[in-house]
């Protein structure tokens, strides 16, 4: 088969996986006939080695083969940049299973046994048209690239370029006038509403696993034979359930039973979709977003649910903890897949202007990430009290008091592991909101002190890397380095900002040092008076205050303030500022 590219002759390249070696040469042959030059492997192990190689236009795969089967491969593949046509070749005749991979993405699925000539000469015609329309959009985006590079040297043909930058303040720092960039909302809200469980990047595995666990009469060996379905989840839990989380002892546990037991029913159906979804997560390509830091806040935020649960009585088997904690990026992640260029453009207004991306995309489709992540779980029959904290993780805690106590509580819980898990991992996006609970809404859920929380969920994070291969990454650390006073007002053991201060690249000297630095104060959890005390006291410093807007109202004295929730990148900005503001001063 030749395929014109450029004026050459390109033949297209296949890899055919299968165990049973008179299948594999049959469909070479065949495949060969039609003009592919093929190469095999007999499990997706050696299929792997042989894409990272080269590339390839066509991958026909069979699903049940030793050391990593055919749904794995699959799996890794549709994760690729630039992805080969993927076809299924298999004698397991699932409606399920066939339905999964299709809603995964496969392009093609032929039950054995198979007319293998027809079958060649199908992928000869759907490879071809799939090439020449990779080669249309590459020439579509030559032309986007040109009009780009004409905008640049004329500002006149851009509508945008007359508008000025928003100019970070400090007073006031949480308001803005801007609004959502101009999407199409009336069709995105509609296609996001519709959307249906297709767009669900689970395995079916996974989610069976979950639905048979939340079972009133499932028994562990019903709950094992379906994890088993799916060797790499398996492979995970036993992973998991040996780990310092669960296993405390020195005693390996080898069968799948025996952790189902120790950790619970409904907590290992949770953790099967738990783990589903990070190894999704973990897979996706999105080139605008960080979806390596999205796997990493995922884990991260697991780990500290399971510590915060095993601090109160009654907490370590409550539902949704988990399983919430988990997913907590994925929405947004399933939003940057199916509406990339409105997401794209709710990025860029989101770097403009300071706001939290979360609020602009509930502004952009009516619904925030969450939300519609936990209405779609719901069409899989996934039970209300496990989605229920995922329902409600973007809503601030003020809003939370509605909720009943139940649900209160478990939306709470889950809200402070994201934030702990984030401190863990140390590295944050401009637009994150960094929403701070109230004191005694920590100490409600949780019994040790901030700092030592984070480092235990640090230390369960490099443990959960390490067991997957990879190495945890130091803390980033501002890049401008800003010596500063600090005083915390509230309670020095939940001092969240002060587990944020490397990040934001602050240098947190003694409080009694005498160069004439930035003063920053965190008056989050404090009373007026002592915040106005802590302010006289530093007159001789410039002072950043971090404070919210109830408290604002009562202070004697006019530092500059900045509101929370509050972006990091509004942080970072107003302390940045000032900085330059006080660096200016003593050279003049």
């Amino acid at each position: 088969m030749g395929i014109e590219m450029g004026g050459t002759q390109m033949q297209c390249r296949a890899v055919v996986v299968d165990d049973d070696s008179i299948a594999r040469k049959m469909m070479v042959f065949a495949l060969q006939q039609e003009g592919f030059v093929c190469h095999s492997a007999s499990d997706g192990e050696e299929a792997l080695q042989l894409l990272e190689d080269r590339r390839y236009d066509l991958v026909v795969t069979d699903l049940i083969m030793p050391h990593k089967n055919g749904h794995a491969l699959v799996v890794e593949m549709l994760g690729l940049s630039e992805r080969p046509f993927i076809a299924v070749h298999t004698s397991v005749v699932v409606p399920a299973i066939t339905k999964d991979l299709v809603n995964r993405g496969v392009d093609d699925i032929v039950f054995k046994p198979t007319d293998y000539a027809a079958f060649a000469a199908k992928m000869k015609v759907l490879v071809e048209k799939r090439v020449n329309h990779h080669r249309l959009e590459l020439s579509g985006k030559a032309l986007e690239s040109s009009d780009d590079l004409e905008r640049k040297a004329d500002p006149t043909l851009d509508a945008n370029a007359g508008r000025t930058k928003e100019i970070v303040g400090i007073a006031g720092v949480n308001e803005s006038t801007t609004s959502v960039p101009r999407l199409d909302k009336s069709s995105a809200v509609k296609s996001l509403q519709s959307t249906e469980i297709e767009f669900l990047p689970f395995s079916h595995f996974a989610l069976e696993a979950c639905r048979v666990a939340c079972e009133e009469d499932s028994e562990a060996e019903d709950i094992a034979a379906a994890i088993e379905q799916e060797p790499a989840l398996t492979a995970a839990l036993l992973r998991l359930g040996n780990s310092s989380l669960y296993n405390r002892t020195a005693s390996k546990i080898l069968n799948l039973e025996d952790i189902i037991v120790r950790v619970g029913r409904r907590s290992i159906g949770e953790l099967a979709l738990a783990l589903d979804a990070c190894d999704a997560l973990r897979v996706m390509g999105i080139p605008f977003l960080d979806v390596k830091l999205a796997w990493k806040r995922s884990l991260a935020a697991r780990v500290a649910a399971k510590l915060l649960m095993s601090q109160r009585v009654g907490m370590s088997t409550r539902a949704g903890i988990s399983l919430s904690s988990a997913m907590h990026l994925l929405g947004r992640m399933m939003l940057a897949k199916k509406f990339p260029e409105e997401m794209v453009a709710l990025i860029e207004l989101a770097n403009q202007t300071g706001d939290a991306l979360t609020e602009l995309e509930r502004q952009a489709f009516s619904e925030s990430q969450s939300a519609m992540l936990a209405r779609l779980l719901s069409t899989w029959n996934i039970p209300q009290d496990i989605i229920g904290p995922l329902e409600h993780l973007d809503s601030n805690y003020s809003e939370l008091v509605s909720l009943n106590r139940v649900d209160r509580d478990n939306a709470e819980l889950v809200k402070i592991a994201v934030l702990i898990g984030w401190l863990a991992v140390g590295k944050w996006e401009p637009w994150d909101l960094v929403e701070i609970p109230p004191s005694s809404v920590f100490r409600h859920h949780c019994s040790t002190s901030l700092r030592e929380i984070v480092n235990r969920t640090r230390d369960g994070l490099a443990e959960a890397l390490a067991g997957l291969g990879e190495k945890s990454s130091p803390q980033v650390r501002g890049t401008k380095e800003i010596a500063c006073n600090y005083r915390c007002a509230g309670g020095a053991d939940i001092d969240f900002i002060r587990e944020i201060l490397p990040s934001l690249g602050v240098v947190a000297g003694p409080s009694g040092r005498s160069d004439p630095t930035v003063t920053l104060v965190n008056g989050l959890d404090a009373s007026p008076e002592r915040i106005n005390t802590l302010i006289q006291a530093r007159e001789r410093n410039e002072c950043v205050l971090l404070t919210v807007p109830e408290l604002q109202k009562s202070l004697t004295s006019g530092p500059a303030v900045v509101l929370f929730p509050c972006t990091f990148g509004r942080l970072a900005k107003s302390i940045q500022a000032l900085n330059v503001q006080r660096s200016e001063a003593r050279t003049h």
